[in-house]
């Protein structure tokens, strides 16, 4: 009996008979995206058309496509290792069996019950993921077709935004035509033969040894007098909860503990003589990333109150400031200005945020839209110089709103790269002075310091993850431009998801999901003990501290079932910004911990 994708395949072969729709067996046969024929005609499109190369010659070319070989493609942002092929295969296959078994749908009721499916149920959003390598194909005719007839004259809107979401490849990479489409999609059908011949082997991790250079101690006593903590504060940049406090310890007083909250039960400080207190809670599940300025006041993320774009919170008016965008936002350290992500990289000047806006619609003469910045770009700052973004490959993560178990891939692959952009503002606009390219090979998720002087990322290791730790040197190439070069000057061997950087650039902080083997780091008698299992069965996250003078880790949070303490950043004072999500509950708060202030002292 032919395997189910197989039988799909001739499925689609039936349709592309009966719907029309361009195809073939190359990149050259492309479909226009527009649907011309009558939606009352209900003929749709073909999904994808049948393509009949040999399986090898199929391999190549689909391989090709994705940006195994000289040019960059889905390879820009995620390394292309078997294993992630994989993981593709397996989400194309769930998103077929859950959204995608009708692909004639004639019916309005039929269409919205495709859309209802592709959203996730418990953010109600788009994305890729739910139908993984189909997500190549969401701004072609079929999709146009499906939003054309579930919505009728309306269709415009959410297409627009589904495609925003979920088309790929992203950033300044051309989408696939139809044609090239067709054949990564077959590929795909065929369940990936020849997989081994035309992508590397995975690396095999290698055994991870803590290792510090003196450039990390030489480049932390430089921060302490000349780095963005101690140049905020000589600026007499007011510190959102600081209003008439003695030190940055007093900060924050007025709000609750967490001990002290009504759903915060199994959870708090783990630090002994730390607090976390509660800053803010909201209504929405945000999605991916939190960040905020450099004096604490704005605190962005993906996800809103009304289920779409992305949210500022004014903590000093206490209010939600809906945003055009999508996620990753980013607020350069001198509290100068930020960007979220969404139809390009959207740079604001941070006074548009001062001045009250009702919303951001990133057309205000604050705001610049640049090419060329990939998503999960992170900031930073030379102080009287350049400001500087960075991006490369990485591992999305928007755990916590599910049960999660276990930290992001770092299946980074041999041809990693990272982006480095140097910018200015010339009194109107963000313009970019130069953008360098630099290969780093299996590293990925970097994040850039304060000061643009040292950038760390994540790498496999024997023991799971790992953090590199380079320095940056931006020699100037005498032709307005830079040479780039990233020395390693120190590894450490611990496990944990996206990381931060402190103003002063002595601590490094990060989230870790609770996995199997923590329980006897968490206090408990055995991976049997009941309480972890249960801690287990329904996931949670914890936020540590890393000193980078020693490798010293501290875990801040005691998270119980159901609750993930995620994306911490420091704000420039040193207090911790973290965003805790209650899987549970469906509820979410910003809670700040004084953790390094008191291992300062």
């Amino acid at each position: 009996m032919p395997h189910p994708r197989r039988l799909a395949a001739l499925l689609l072969s039936f349709l592309a008979a009966c719907g029309g729709g361009g195809g073939g067996d190359g990149p050259d046969a492309a479909v226009d995206a527009t649907v011309d024929a009558p939606l009352d005609a209900a003929i749709p499109p073909a999904f994808r058309n049948p393509v009949s190369l040999p399986d090898l010659e199929l391999a190549q070319q689909a391989a090709a496509l994705l940006g195994e070989g000289a040019s960059k493609n889905c390879d820009a942002c995620h390394g292309l290792t078997r294993t992630r092929l994989r993981d593709w295969d397996l989400m194309t296959e769930a998103g077929e069996g859950a959204c995608l078994s009708d692909l004639a749908p004639t019916t309005p009721a039929a269409a919205m019950t495709i859309l209802a499916c592709l959203r996730d149920s418990i953010d109600d959003q788009w994305h890729p993921g739910r139908i993984g390598i189909h997500a190549t194909a969401a701004g072609l005719a079929w999709f146009e077709y499906v939003f054309r007839l579930a919505h009728g004259d309306g269709w415009q809107a959410p297409f627009g935004e589904w495609v925003e979401r979920v088309w790929m490849p992203r950033g300044d990479r051309p989408p696939f035509t139809q044609g090239e489409f067709d054949i990564v999609a077959e590929w795909f059908a065929r369940d990936l033969p020849h997989l081994d011949d035309v992508i590397p082997s995975d690396p095999v991790p290698p055994p991870c040894t803590t290792m510090i250079t003196p450039a990390v101690a030489t480049h932390v006593s430089a921060m302490a007098t000349a780095g963005w903590r101690t140049v905020n504060r000589d600026a007499g940049i007011l510190m959102f909860g600081c209003q008439g406090a003695a030190t940055p310890r007093d900060c924050l007083g007025s709000y609750p503990l967490s001990t002290a909250f009504t759903w915060s039960a199994g959870w708090g400080a783990a630090a002994p003589g730390s607090t976390l207190r509660i800053v803010r809670e909201q209504s929405y599940p945000s999605s991916f990333w939190t960040r905020s300025s450099a004096d604490g006041r704005f605190v962005a993320h993906g996800g809103s109150a009304s289920g779409g774009g992305s949210t500022v919170i004014d903590l000093v008016q206490d209010r939600e400031i809906y945003a055009d965008a999508l996620y990753d936002p980013g607020f350069f350290p001198d509290n100068s200005g930020f960007i979220l992500q969404g139809g390009g990289a959207r740079f604001c000047l941070q006074s548009l945020l001062t001045s009250s806006p009702a919303t951001i619609t990133f057309n205000e003469p604050e705001c610049t839209t640049l090419g060329g910045v990939g998503l999960y770009q992170h900031l930073g700052a030379v102080n009287g110089g350049d400001y500087w973004t960075v991006h490369g490959q990485f591992s999305s993560d928007n755990g916590g709103h599910s049960v999660t178990g276990s930290d992001p891939s770092t299946g980074f692959s041999g041809g990693a790269t990272n982006t480095f952009t140097a910018m200015i503002h010339d009194g109107s606009d963000y313009v970019v002075r130069d953008r360098v390219t630099v290969a780093t090979p299996y590293e990925g998720d970097m994040e850039m310091t304060p000061s643009a002087r040292l950038v760390i990322s994540r790498t496999g290791t024997a023991g799971g993850s790992g953090f590199v730790l380079r320095a940056v040197e931006a020699t100037p190439d005498g032709q307005g431009g830079y040479d780039v070069a990233l020395p390693m000057i120190a590894r450490y061997c611990v496990r944990g998801g996206k990381p931060g950087f402190s103003y002063d650039e002595r601590w490094l902080t990060y989230h870790h999901y609770v996995g199997a083997n923590d329980w006897q780091e968490l206090g408990y008698a055995s991976a049997t003990d009941p309480a972890f299992v249960a801690l287990r069965a329904q996931g949670a996250a914890n936020t540590y501290v890393l000193d980078l003078l020693t490798g010293e880790t501290r875990r801040v949070t005691n998270m119980g079932p159901g609750q993930y303490a995620l994306f911490p950043h420091f704000r420039s004072d040193g207090w911790l910004y973290i965003q805790v999500r209650a899987r549970v509950r469906g509820r979410e708060v910003v809670v700040a911990s004084d953790v390094a202030l008191v291992f300062e002292e």
